[in-house]
């Protein structure tokens, strides 16, 4: 199959994955809307600065465009803090927001999540994520009320280096991940891993790895995983680049590129593993049948199986 065929078909996948205009002005609308409302009142005081995360920042978001991430820095000292402890309870810096949102808008459905609050509105859902600066620049520390401690992350660190990774790769990597994160979002519910989990994989693999287009670079991440299943590859592998999904009795790991040490792999479980990466093995398959394909139509229906 003549390449250049191959790359304008996935091109043209890619591209209808991004998301709509519209879908673009409403998610910046509400962000804008969110942003005005809290920064009244007693809330006023406690918000510090705001921005953008998640997958619309890194601009790897994919349609529909219905949940935006921000993250509000807070000031720790405006909450009284535990016995023992220089760190407010996360569970009442979380219940503070919750209540704050729900008066600014109640009329749409707030809800308290495990590190966030959730506004869910006509056309989007916002995630609120309050945020303690730390001493370490773009590194936060967010609330876990199930844990009831602080978590370590750096979403700014996450989107510079995805801008990083996309500029050496001829600016391929971004529209590669969205392919990537369409065809996970294609599994059942049993089968999917979480969208940054697919992007976190991806990056571990592209920042050391080259591709020489958008097609090639999904049939190696796909390849990748086969090998992980213990099948052969097309590609030579001679690095895990930090993902581990072979069976063993150690548990699965992939590290966050950030550096923060969390473990996104962690409560992977091992039939949610197992039917994952038969998933991958198989889109690998159909990658290789399409780059193979006598005729145009028998490659666009290669393609269409795997990524829909």
């Amino acid at each position: 199959m003549d390449p250049e065929f191959l790359e304008l078909e996935v091109q043209a996948i890619a591209k209808s994955l991004e998301p709509t205009p519209e879908q673009k002005q409403g998610a910046r609308r509400s962000q804008r809307a969110i942003r005005e409302a809290l920064d009244t009142g007693n809330m006023s005081a406690r918000i510090v600065g705001d921005y953008l995360i998640g997958s619309y920042a890194r601009q790897t978001a994919i349609t529909p465009l219905d949940d935006v991430d921000i993250m509000f820095l807070i000031d720790p000292t405006e909450w009284e803090t535990p016995l023992l402890s220089d760190m407010p309870d996360p569970q009442k810096v979380l219940d503070t927001f919750a209540r704050a949102i729900r008066m600014r808008y109640d009329q749409s459905r707030v809800a308290l999540q495990r590190r966030s609050v959730g506004l869910t509105m006509h056309h989007l859902h916002i995630d609120a994520v309050p945020a303690i600066p730390t001493d370490r620049e773009h590194f936060v520390l967010i609330p876990d009320r199930q844990e009831e401690e602080w978590i370590l992350t750096a979403p700014r660190v996450h989107a510079q280096i995805v801008t990083d990774i996309n500029r050496a790769r001829a600016g391929m990597f971004v529209p590669l991940v969205k392919m990537l994160k369409g065809w996970n979002a294609g599994l059942s519910k049993t089968v999917r891993l979480k969208s940054f989990t697919i992007e976190t994989m991806a990056l571990r693999i592209f920042e050391a790895t080259n591709f020489d287009s958008i097609f090639d670079g999904c049939l190696q991440f796909f390849d990748f995983l086969a090998g992980q299943f213990n099948e052969d590859t097309e590609y030579e592998w001679t690095d895990d680049f930090g993902v581990s999904l072979a069976w063993h009795n150690l548990g699965y790991h992939l590290e966050d590129v950030a550096g923060t040490g969390s473990n996104l792999l962690a409560k992977l479980s091992e039939d949610r593993r197992t039917a994952f990466l038969q998933a991958a093995l198989a889109a690998r398959n159909l990658m290789v049948k399409a780059s193979r394909a006598r005729s145009d139509d028998a490659c666009e229906r290669y393609l269409e199986n795997v990524f829909g």
